[in-house]
C-alpha cells in the first residue's frame, strides 16, 4: 500500500487532467426549462400573450401599506365580478330559509336537506350536517364546502349517496368531505353550486351553448352585467349570514373547501369575505393562464377583465394573513406545475410581506383532479387550534 502522502499527490495530481477535459467538452449543460403546457401557432400565441397580459393595475405592490392595498384590491374585484351590482339590485331582498327534518343515520351527525331563497326565484337546496353531541354551550366550527361540475355534487360532499355506484365513486377519492369534516366535530353546510348542481342549473335549449348549463349561466349573467363568479360568491354570503348567527356555530372558526370549480368558488369567497378563516381551494388554485396563453379554468369560472386586475396571487393576497392552503395532484391534467410551483412562491411572499409567511402552503398530492384529506386535515386543525 502506497502512503497517505503518495495517494494524496495522486489525486491532486488528477486535478488539472479533469479541469482539462471539462474545459474542452464545453460548458455545462442548463438546467432543463419546464415543458410548456400546451403549444400555438407563432401567431396565435404572440397575439395570445399580448391581449392576455394586461394592464394588472391592481398588482400586488410591497411598497404600498398592505392593509392600504388590500382595501382598494378587494374593492376593485368586488366590482369586477359584477357583485357589487347584484348588492345594489338586491340590497332590499330578504333570504328566506328553509331548513329540513333531520335524517336519522348511523354515523355520528344527523343530515338534513335545506334551501335558502337568494334572491328572487333562485334557491339554492343544501345539507346541513350536526354532530349529535352539539351543544350550544361550546359552538363548533363550521365547514363550508361547495362543490364543483358535478351535477350530485352536494349529495356526493354530504355523503348522502343516490346509490352503490354514487357512494363508490365519491369514497374511491375521498369526496365526502363534508360528512368527514362532521365526523370530525365540524357543523357543515354543503350547498348546490349554481349553475353545476342538477338542481340549479340553466339549460340550454338547442344547445346553443355547446350544450354545457355552465356555460349557457356565464352568456346570460354577462347580459345581465354579472358573472356566475359573482352569483355563486352571493350565495356562499348569504349562507355565511344565516350560519353567523347560528347558536352552536363559532364564527371564529370557518373553514371553506371545494374541489375543482368549488375550489375557484373558494378562492372567490375567501379573497372578499374575510368571515373565511381557513380556505383550502383544491386542484383549482393557479394562474389565470399558462405561459403560453392557455387558459386554466372553465368558461363558467371566467371573470372579464381579470387581467387588468391582477391574476391569482392578488386573489390569494386577498386572504392573507388568513390561512390558505393550495392542494394539487401531481397527475392533475388540468393544471401545471411549474405554474402552480412559481404562483406558491409568489404567495409566501406577499403572506411575508402580511407579516404571516407561515399562514400559507402548497401541497401536491399523489394522485389527479380530486381531494386530498391527508394534506387538508392537519393544516385546518393547526390554524383552527390558533382561533380558539
Amino acid at each position: 500500500m502506497l502512503p497517505a502522502t503518495t495517494m494524496c499527490y495522486i489525486k491532486m495530481s488528477r486535478i488539472p487532467a479533469i479541469l482539462s477535459v471539462i474545459l474542452l467538452s464545453g460548458p455545462l449543460p442548463a438546467q432543463e426549462s419546464p415543458k410548456p403546457f400546451v403549444t400555438y401557432p407563432g401567431p396565435v400565441g404572440d397575439y395570445l400573450k399580448r391581449i392576455q397580459q394586461g394592464r394588472q393595475a391592481h398588482s400586488f405592490d410591497a411598497s404600498v401599506r398592505f392593509g392600504q392595498w388590500q382595501e382598494k384590491d378587494r374593492g376593485a374585484l368586488i366590482e369586477l365580478t359584477g357583485l357589487q351590482q347584484m348588492e345594489k339590485d338586491l340590497g332590499g331582498f330578504t333570504p328566506k330559509i328553509r331548513l329540513g327534518q333531520a335524517e336519522k343515520t348511523n354515523e355520528p351527525f344527523t343530515r338534513a336537506l335545506c334551501s335558502i331563497e337568494t334572491e328572487p326565484g333562485v334557491v339554492i337546496p343544501f345539507y346541513l350536517l350536526i354532530p349529535k353531541d352539539a351543544n350550544p354551550a361550546q359552538p363548533l366550527p363550521l365547514l363550508l364546502c361547495p362543490h364543483g361540475h358535478d351535477k350530485l355534487g352536494l349529495h356526493s360532499y354530504a355523503g348522502a349517496f343516490k346509490d352503490d355506484k354514487h357512494r363508490k365513486t365519491v369514497l374511491e377519492k375521498e369526496g365526502d368531505i363534508g360528512a368527514q369534516a362532521a365526523r370530525r366535530g365540524f357543523v357543515v353546510i354543503a350547498p348546490a353550486t349554481r349553475g353545476l348542481a342538477e338542481e340549479v342549473l340553466v339549460p340550454d335549449p338547442k344547445g346553443r351553448h355547446g350544450n354545457r348549463p355552465c356555460r349557457a349561466q356565464l352568456i346570460h349573467c354577462l347580459l345581465g352585467g354579472r358573472t356566475p363568479t359573482a352569483e355563486r360568491i352571493w350565495d356562499m354570503q348569504r349562507l355565511l349570514d344565516w350560519a353567523e348567527k347560528h347558536p352552536i356555530i363559532d364564527p371564529k372558526r370557518i373553514v371553506m373547501t371545494g374541489n375543482s370549480g368549488g375550489g375557484v368558488l373558494t378562492a372567490y369567497t375567501a379573497a372578499i369575505d374575510t368571515r373565511i378563516k381557513v380556505a383550502i381551494p383544491s386542484c383549482s388554485f393557479t394562474s389565470v393562464t399558462s405561459k403560453e396563453g392557455f387558459i386554466f379554468h372553465c368558461d363558467c369560472c371566467l371573470v372579464p377583465k381579470l387581467r387588468n386586475w391582477g391574476d391569482w396571487k392578488e386573489l390569494g393576497g386577498l386572504v392573507a394573513p388568513r390561512h390558505l392552503l393550495i392542494v394539487h395532484g401531481v397527475s392533475d391534467g388540468l393544471h401545471h406545475r411549474p405554474t402552480v410551483d412559481k404562483l406558491g412562491g409568489q404567495l409566501k411572499n406577499i403572506f411575508k410581506a402580511a407579516g404571516a409567511p407561515n399562514n400559507t402552503e402548497l401541497e401536491w398530492g399523489n394522485s389527479g383532479h380530486r381531494f386530498y384529506p391527508s394534506l387538508m386535515w392537519p393544516f385546518i386543525e393547526k390554524a383552527l387550534a390558533k382561533k380558539k
